[in-house]
């Protein structure tokens, strides 16, 4: 990182919105007319953004209804809460906990934050690579070779094609203003945000990640140096691996990430989700009460399909998979979008205007999804400790990265604490391994780590084969189908015209040419500007119901404008690329 950049912030670049500041406290998303209150709406997706929609539409006086595809057999009516917030405890008597999805976030996504302290949910920093203080060592292995670093400065005195390719990343990072944007967002000058933005987007939408190392307007890296900065890592996650992404979506990264601690649930993330389920607030009645109590202690089944009335009045009538058919004043539908093609039907009421109009389906039928998939191995005590394995490993052989986590003493006798993360990989480094059981899985890389850690070598294997091992691919998942979506180069007008679904014709004219004013509002990852970040699919969840709010018929809060009410100003509304 470069020394004078500032800290990481939570403000989204493209719509630099203080969600933060519009739910802190007692503040709530609107306010509802005496006659809307009570009103029920569905709300499909028992997710991080549903989650939020829900919680605050209940604040503000309505009563949602969550429905859920995914089953758990201790989960509320047997299904799931949580989404990619997916936590595994092997026993009860274990204090390891296995997170499947959502693992880490920075310390700079304040949303989650501020909602964890209303929860009681505990945050500690994460072992990420190259976080000095934090993490032991982190070992980068490339071309067989091992390079132990405390931070990524230290590769510079260990490896010169290191740092000259690092430098020169960071050095076009400084020339293009991606530094100084960083300062702006910090000061909150939302006009020089706007102008910053405007012209990097402007100039690079088209771009990806790898033709900005390689091109001499960008970082003017060699083949082989843009490959070690790959294999070491730009930021928490950005590696080769997403060479073909838009530069933009590693730009948005880097903006809500670089300069932040890294922090995560010693408790499992899926704390967070039961959070909001379970916790007790004040409604905008008056009445205590909590998701939990509203849904009389259970989540609907999957919704199969959504029956939507051509004029808001008409509402939404959802069809679950048990057979019952409700209508609801409206619905915010949260799932990966790509499931409205193949798992939820999509049906006009009136049997002649579309539930979305033709630009809303063009961007939802261009989302890509990533491969993802992770292996972790659970274990009595952290066996690695004192060893080169105690912290990551980042190789350019099949592991890819790998984590060590300790969660303390387990609670009850013969409980695991420790979880070795064998592998976490992203698209084509997912797909290696997609055919192949977890047993072999593991044992493929227990091969590769204990060449690169010989000292740990008979310990890996010895627990390899005598502890439980987890594995999950997020693309086999029927439900999600990827564990998140990512931006190609010219994605930029889709990723707009989704995030603006929420504002429907609230400004006298559809935010999206074409877009019906129904009372359906798509919400959650696949509609926010950074994907993959827990912080902005809570946003997303914000946004949905604030539009739900606004077509019931309520305002703003006094001195509280909503995401929908500053719309207008030239500081705010998404950027339009010509």
């Amino acid at each position: 990182m470069n020394d004078s950049a500032p800290p990481a912030t939570d403000l989204q670049v493209d719509f630099p919105f203080d969600y933060p500041a519009f739910v802190c406290a007692d503040r709530r998303v609107g306010r509802l007319p005496a006659e809307a209150l009570g009103t029920r709406v569905a709300v499909v997706g028992a997710g991080g953004s549903g989650l939020t929609a829900a919680y605050e539409l209940m604040r503000a006086g309505c009563h949602p209804v969550l429905y859920e595809a995914e089953s758990s057999a201790d989960g509320p009516g047997g299904r799931r809460l949580g989404g990619r917030m997916d936590s595994r405890r092997l026993d009860e008597a274990d204090s390891a906990v296995v997170e499947l999805g959502c693992m880490r976030f920075p310390d700079s996504a304040t949303l989650v934050r501020q909602y964890a302290r209303t929860f009681g949910v505990r945050l500690v920093p994460f072992r990420d690579n190259y976080a000095a203080g934090c993490t032991p060592v982190t070992v980068l292995d490339v071309d067989g070779r091992q390079y132990p670093a405390q931070q990524i400065t230290d590769l510079y005195a260990l490896h010169d094609g290191f740092r000259a390719a690092h430098t020169r990343w960071q050095n076009a990072l400084t020339r293009i203003g991606l530094f100084q944007l960083q300062r702006d967002v910090a000061a909150r000058d939302l006009g020089a945000v706007r102008r910053r933005w405007c012209d990097l987007t402007a100039r690079f939408e088209q771009w990806s990640f790898y033709r900005f190392l390689r091109d001499v307007e960008g970082a003017g890296l060699s083949h082989e140096q843009a490959r070690l900065l790959g294999t070491a890592g730009v930021g928490p996650v950005a590696w080769d691996c997403f060479f073909d992404l838009s530069i933009l979506e590693i730009w948005r990264m880097l903006l809500c990430t670089e300069g932040s601690t890294q922090l995560y649930v010693p408790q499992g993330i899926s704390r967070l989700a039961e959070g909001f389920w379970a916790h007790r607030t004040t409604t905008a009645q008056g009445h205590s009460n909590s998701l939990e109590d509203l849904n009389h202690g259970t989540l609907r089944p999957a919704v199969r399909a959504l029956d939507v009335a051509a004029d808001a009045a008409g509402g939404v009538v959802a069809h679950s998979e048990d057979g019952r058919s409700e209508r609801f004043a409206a619905a915010v539908f949260t799932p990966q979008l790509r499931l409205l093609e193949t798992e939820v039907r999509l049906c006009s009421a009136d049997g002649a205007t579309p539930v979305l109009g033709p630009r809303m389906w063009r961007a939802v039928r261009r989302l890509h999804y990533f491969q993802s998939a992770k292996t972790a191995l659970v274990t009595r005590r952290p066996f690695w400790a004192g060893t080169s394995l105690d912290g990551v490993t980042l190789t350019d052989r099949l592991p890819r990265a790998c984590y060590t986590l300790d969660y303390g003493p387990a609670p009850g006798p013969g409980g695991r604490r420790a979880v070795l993360d064998l592998s976490f990989t992203w698209a084509q480094d997912a797909m290696k391994i997609a055919p192949f059981t977890v047993q072999e899985r593991v044992a493929l890389f227990v091969r590769d780590l204990a060449a690169i850690h010989p000292g740990a070598a008979p310990d890996l294997r010895a627990h390899a084969a005598a502890d439980p091992a987890v594995t999950v691919s997020w693309e086999d998942r029927r439900n999600f189908q990827g564990l998140c979506r990512f931006s190609w180069p010219g994605d930029h007008p889709y990723q707009r015209d989704l995030f603006c679904h929420f504002m429907k014709d609230f400004t006298g004219t559809p935010a999206v040419p074409g877009e019906p004013p129904n009372a359906l509002f798509l919400a959650g990852d696949d509609t926010s500007w950074s994907p993959g970040w827990l912080d902005h699919a809570l946003a997303s969840g914000l946004n949905a119901a604030w539009g739900v709010l606004r077509q019931l018929g309520a305002r703003s809060e006094p001195g509280n404008p909503g995401p929908g009410d500053v719309w207008n100003d030239p500081r705010y509304v998404p950027i339009t690329v010509p």
